[in-house]
Parts: C-alpha cells; sequence; structure tokens
C-alpha cells in the first residue's frame, strides 16, 4: 500500500513541475533583423492611374528612363506555386532595407509591383506591364562529392593451396594478465 501511494504521489508531483515549466517558461525573442508581416503589405494594390487618366505610354516612358534597377533590388527567395490559381510570394531586398515579403501584384518599390514568381526567379514591372526587372536566385551549387584519388595497386597474394598449413601471424595486440604467461 505505502508502495502504491509512492507512485501515485511521485506521479503527481511529476506532473506538477511538467506544468510549471511549462507556465513558467519564457518563448525565445524574435532576432533583431526579424521583420513582421503586416495584413497591409499582403494585400494585393492596384494602379489607379489608368483609371484616372494616365496613359500607358506616360508610364512606359518613366520606367525607361529609370536608371538600372535590378543592382538596387536583390531576391532572397522565393515561394511559388504550384498551379497557375495560387499565389506566390518573393523576400526581395530594396537597397540596403532589411528584405520584406512581397505577394503577387504587391508593390516592391514605387510604381514596380511583383508580376510573376517562379522557382528561382521573380519579375518586376508596372501594374498591368510587362517585366522590366528580372531578379533570379543564384545557383545553387553542386554538392560534393568525394572522389577517391588512384590508389596504387597492391599485389594480392595467391589463395593457399588445400592443404598447406596457414603461416603463423604474431598477435599485434599483447596479452593482457598473468605476465609470466606472456614471456
Amino acid at each position: 500500500m505505502r508502495l502504491l501511494s509512492f507512485a501515485i504521489w511521485a506521479m503527481v508531483a511529476a506532473s506538477a513541475v511538467f506544468w510549471l515549466t511549462r507556465l513558467l517558461a519564457r518563448a525565445d525573442a524574435a532576432p533583431a533583423h526579424a521583420v513582421t508581416v503586416s495584413a497591409s503589405t499582403a494585400v494585393a494594390s492596384a494602379d489607379l492611374s489608368r483609371l484616372l487618366g494616365s496613359t500607358r505610354a506616360a508610364a512606359d516612358a518613366t520606367a525607361a528612363t529609370e536608371p538600372a534597377v535590378d543592382t538596387r533590388y536583390k531576391l532572397i527567395g522565393v515561394v511559388a506555386p504550384r498551379s497557375a490559381a495560387a499565389t506566390g510570394l518573393a523576400l526581395i531586398a530594396v537597397g540596403d532595407k532589411p528584405p520584406r515579403p512581397v505577394s503577387l501584384g504587391g508593390v516592391v518599390d514605387g510604381s514596380l509591383v511583383l508580376l510573376a514568381v517562379n522557382h528561382r526567379r521573380a519579375e518586376l514591372g508596372p501594374a498591368g506591364g510587362t517585366a522590366t526587372v528580372r531578379l533570379e536566385l543564384p545557383a545553387v551549387p553542386e554538392p560534393n562529392r568525394s572522389v577517391r584519388a588512384p590508389s596504387a595497386v597492391v599485389p594480392v597474394a595467391p589463395p593457399p593451396q588445400p592443404g598447406t598449413p596457414m603461416p603463423s601471424v604474431p598477435n599485434p595486440m599483447p596479452v593482457r594478465g598473468n605476465p609470466a604467461a606472456t614471456r
């Protein structure tokens, strides 16, 4: 009876210790470079310039006069959809700013929006237009496969003939125990 009582109280104490450590433990802090994603950045925005009377030629002319913008943008990662119905995300850094996730149709910088996401590429351009900037992830390095150097040819002794006694080989491991037996 005492053993059963001890086992029950030991389980109660173990359970209490488990739940106290769960309740009193602190969560790890987010790293300093972490960026939170709000609902406003994930919402696809539309370009209203055509609705308000702007012509497409003016938008294309401003895009053509911009300097080489692909050096300002860096593609960090992509989440490409498997089907055309799904949406994709791209993790893009603009200039010296930390990277942030951009959904399809989301504004990257100024008038550039994310037009398409592939498995290794993201295409940026004006909303409803053609892609003016293509960002690609760097190629994945080939896995390191060790290649053995050609070894020297070691001659192999022919197998012994049946009935021939085997040569004796000295034991490389000394026998421990009785020192008189090893002498």
